[in-house]
């Protein structure tokens, strides 16, 4: 059963933008405001170790090609090989993420919640992953795995009903549910290049803090999923945002599949629905896009990526720098 909810949102990403002096926090700020419609689900998507393939598409129409060329015309050489969530999963074949309960009332986090927030996250990536097989210079194929580095909260939390890995994991309690900056590789720049001489292996010396988890074998976060349950923004109007730095949203709407995949696509570094001007819209209508979304195209119950995305995701890494 789907149940439509309104609610204000505005997701915005600037490809590459990564301030070495920004903190996570100010980049969540300058990417937030707007409204759009937002489909709640009551389902958790069910996650397989089967290899992954690569998605088939249909055909690029002169529509498509038009408000293709129309987004990636300005990107050029802001493409950028930091922070880009697609090269993290080539290059790694997992994601390692801070997860931020930035609660101001008192709310009990069981297991089984954050259990199924990274099953939406990591299902949205795996969905992202697809449409990326079979692209140049893209080989991983198993599924990505998805995992925490650790979890940051406020004193308002109260955790119930962990599993023992979840217990295992890294607590970090502060007023502004944040995991060491030291640790960020936002903040960090740790590049793909970086990757790609060491392996699959992370390592920022500044960060002490380890896990001893053999699937996540590394003392840094690549994202933070980071929930709260005040709206934000510099007219704390906003209730979800996305960037190099991660996903955000209202901790009531974690069961809403089509906005993870919307901030999941902002993170990869797709476009939203104000690359296209209304002249533009006028002349065609725009293609059917869970990440190009705005208040005139809201959200659907769609649980996975549209062809479109995709198509702009492959146009993306074709422009990528890292070969």
């Amino acid at each position: 059963m789907m149940n439509l909810c309104l609610g204000l949102a505005f997701v915005a990403l600037a490809v590459g933008s990564s301030d070495p002096e920004m903190s996570e926090d100010a980049a969540a700020q300058l990417s937030s405001g707007g409204e759009y419609l937002t489909m709640y689900s009551d389902y958790v998507p069910e996650l397989s170790s089967a290899p992954l393939t690569r998605r088939s598409l249909r055909d690029v129409t002169d529509t498509d090609q038009v408000y293709l060329d129309h987004a990636f015309k300005a990107v050029g050489e802001n493409v950028t090989e930091e922070q880009w969530l697609p090269h993290y999963i080539d290059t790694q074949g997992y994601i390692s993420l801070c997860l931020r309960l930035d609660f101001k009332e008192e709310r009990v986090v069981t297991g089984q919640d954050i259990s199924d927030a990274l099953a939406f996250f990591t299902a949205s990536a795996r969905d992202l992953q697809q449409g990326l097989i079979g692209e140049t210079h893209f080989s991983w194929t198993q599924p990505v795995k998805v995992g925490l580095f650790g979890i940051a909260h406020t004193s308002n939390v109260t955790f119930e009903g962990l599993t023992a890995e979840q217990n295992a994991t890294l607590k970090f309690q502060n007023t502004e549910a944040r995991c060491p900056a030291s640790c960020s590789r936002f903040l960090n720049k740790k590049t793909v290049k970086d990757l790609k001489i060491e392996g699959r292996s992370h390592d920022f010396p500044s960060c002490k803090e380890k896990r001893s988890n053999p699937d996540f074998p590394v003392n840094q976060y690549d994202l933070n999923l980071w929930y709260s349950d005040y709206s934000f923004g510099e007219s704390n109007t906003s209730v979800a945002a996305g960037g190099a730095w991660g996903v955000r949203m209202l901790w009531q709407n974690r069961d809403s599949a089509s906005l993870y995949y919307h901030l999941v696509g902002r993170a990869a570094g797709l476009p939203n629905g104000e690359s296209w001007p209304l002249w533009l819209e006028w002349w065609a209508i725009k293609p059917w896009s869970i990440v190009a979304s705005t208040y005139h195209y809201p959200l659907s119950s769609s649980s996975e990526f549209y062809d479109f995305d995709i198509m702009m995701l492959r146009r993306l890494w074709q422009m990528s720098p890292v070969k």
